[in-house]
């Protein structure tokens, strides 16, 4: 998996995954959830090319970020990201169910578009758990199921409907689209892919010993959103 992110998804992800509007949409709404203040300590789980920390930084300058991933070339896109804000953060190649960090270690954790390819979810919502402080704040997200195809209709719909007024956008639009199917046909085929009902999220989370958790879903890119405090 980490070769294939390297080689395949990591190249074309920042022009066509994270230009979706539901996508960045989804993206901005999951941050906003972390109620983030000046000083915290932030763990992005999966931190990808790093466009959540830009997402962080927009809210909150004065934050500490350290951002985990799999992928070498990722976390190179993220470092550059964050060196064009003169932004010092801590990148790490690292597991997500095993994270090497001690038990409250940080006052958030984000954990964005990562469910989808981790072995061992529960494992990562544990430890996502684990080195989260007393009264620290957490957001994760988990492909629902009915995403696929349905998912695929619902984002093409929207984005026709934001792209109508403008005619020379629908060429790239549906290049993008295109791209993108083509990226995440052998995800979705996988034979380890896995989808998540609500009720199976609530069983998980009420067995962390939070003081709180909710559950949401988005309609358009069919995502289950958990966020709570520790």
């Amino acid at each position: 998996m980490a070769t294939y992110f390297d080689l395949v998804y990591t190249p074309v992800y920042d022009f066509t995954t994270s230009q979706l509007s539901s996508y960045r949409r989804l993206q901005n709404t999951c941050i906003d959830r972390l109620q983030i203040a000046a000083g915290d300590t932030i763990l992005c789980v999966g931190v990808g090319t790093g466009n959540e920390i830009l997402g962080i930084l927009e809210r909150k300058e004065q934050v500490e970020i350290t951002g985990i991933d799999l992928s070498p070339r990722a976390l190179n896109r993220a470092h550059h990201k964050a060196t064009k804000r003169n932004k010092k953060i801590k990148l790490l190649q690292m597991n997500a169910s095993k994270l090497a960090f001690a038990d409250e270690s940080f006052d958030k954790v984000f954990c964005f578009h990562v469910m989808d390819f981790v072995e061992n979810s529960p494992a990562v919502a544990g430890e996502i758990v684990r080195v989260l402080k007393k009264n620290g704040q957490f957001v994760a997200s988990y492909p629902s199921a009915s995403e696929g195809l349905g998912m695929g209709v619902n984002l093409l719909k929207e984005h026709l409907r934001l792209n109508s007024s403008s005619r020379k956008n629908l060429p790239k639009l549906f290049f993008r689209f295109f791209v993108t199917g083509i990226v995440y046909l052998p995800l979705l085929a996988r034979g380890n892919h896995r989808s998540y009902a609500s009720a199976e999220l609530e069983t998980l989370f009420a067995s962390l010993n939070l003081q709180e958790f909710q559950l949401e879903e988005d309609t358009i890119y069919q995502d289950l959103v958990v966020h709570g405090r520790k």
